[in-house]
């Protein structure tokens, strides 16, 4: 049996302002969008008529890394969340340079939680900052020369 890492769901308020914020900010490349619902859905889910837009946003090695939610039926308010918050904590994406995404934060007027900084042996920089709803996201540089890990080369 094999188990491989699938995507990392976020419900969210304002979908396309998320979309904009993990395309043009981050740099993910949105991959597909559909809308859902349906009893299949309300069985999963345990609630009913749900209905659901969603969009899937990709890495280079994973075309379906992160799925926005919006919740047409039933939407809900917003939570914030701080680094030391039990559960589901940040998102985390991998770069072979922080800079251009700093820009971009610092350009879009986002601040970061922390970073960047320089980091022990395993990443060259990381950086904590959160979305345009308040989801923490991690960036961590890769070192110069090293590959990029967690990546599959078959």
């Amino acid at each position: 049996m094999s188990l491989n890492a699938g995507h990392t769901g976020i419900v969210v308020q304002d979908l396309e302002r998320m979309v904009r914020f993990y395309v043009e900010v981050l740099g993910l490349t949105e991959t597909r969008r559909m809308t859902r619902e349906g009893r299949p859905l309300d069985q999963l889910l345990g609630l009913e008529r749900i209905k659901l837009d969603v969009v899937f946003l990709g890495t280079p090695d994973r075309p379906a890394a992160i799925e926005l939610l919006k919740y047409v039926r039933h939407p809900d308010a917003a939570v914030q969340r701080y680094p030391n918050t039990h559960g589901i904590n940040h998102v985390h994406f991998i770069s072979d340079n922080l800079d251009p995404i700093v820009t971009r934060l610092t350009d879009a007027g986002i601040e970061s939680v922390g970073g960047p900084v320089d980091w022990f042996d395993t990443w060259s920089r990381v950086l904590y900052t959160r979305d345009l709803e308040k989801n923490l996201v991690e960036i961590t540089e890769v070192p110069p020369g090293e590959p990029m890990p967690y990546v599959s080369t078959n």
